[in-house]
């Protein structure tokens, strides 16, 4: 398989799963499915997706680099936080309902994982913007605190925790306002971690293949 054949599968896969998300809403939470991390990650990963195939059918050279890493961190945050409480209790990140399998699966696992293999060995997206790609992240992963915080919260009346209601996991509605900064600066302080661990293993890469 050539990287476009990969990039052009990895896209029509993610967009499927986009489209798919608008059957599984209730629409009675304002946001939809874009209350979720996890669907933030997934609009990064069409976009990647997309920009690598356009430039890669077209023979230009792969980017932009400071997106493609960005958004591959940003799916391995997905991962992290999904498996991470869903482990100690599915509730905490599903409530009372439960994802297909299938999607729960390529949502958490497979589709992150197609991402974050271009953007290290395909790509190489994090030998290059570094600085941009890390400004990208914590961009990113501010956005959805704002929205959460400001949006969502508001004027949403579910889930309802013990301290307050409406933001999209259940675990965030039963910590206090300085909890939950407490958790966003660990969150983003842990995306800088796999950036730089992403750049690493991409040096390391680089470097072998030399």
């Amino acid at each position: 398989m050539t990287k476009t054949q990969f990039s052009m599968a990895a896209f029509i896969l993610a967009l499927g799963f986009w489209f798919y998300q608008f059957t599984r809403q209730d629409f009675d939470q304002f946001g939809l499915q874009f209350r979720y991390l996890t669907i933030w990650g997934l609009c990064a990963a069409v976009a990647a997706h997309w920009l690598l195939w356009r430039a890669r059918r077209s023979g230009a050279p792969d980017g932009p680099a400071a997106l493609i890493s960005a958004s591959a961190v940003l799916n391995i945050m997905v991962m992290f936080l999904y498996w991470r409480l869903f482990f100690i209790d599915p509730k905490l990140v599903n409530g009372d309902g439960t994802p297909v399998w299938f999607q729960e699966y390529y949502l958490h696992l497979i589709g992150p994982l197609l991402l974050v293999f271009d953007a290290l060995f395909l790509s190489r997206a994090f030998g290059h913007q570094v600085l941009r790609g890390l400004g990208y992240i914590v961009s990113m992963c501010l956005a959805y605190i704002v929205w959460c915080e400001a949006v969502l919260r508001p004027i949403n009346t579910a889930p309802v925790g013990k301290v307050t209601s409406g933001l999209p996991y259940p675990f965030l509605n039963d910590m206090d306002l300085a909890g939950r900064a407490g958790f966003y600066g660990t969150t983003i302080g842990t995306a800088l971690v796999f950036f730089a661990l992403c750049w690493a293993v991409s040096w390391v890469h680089r470097r072998l293949s030399a």
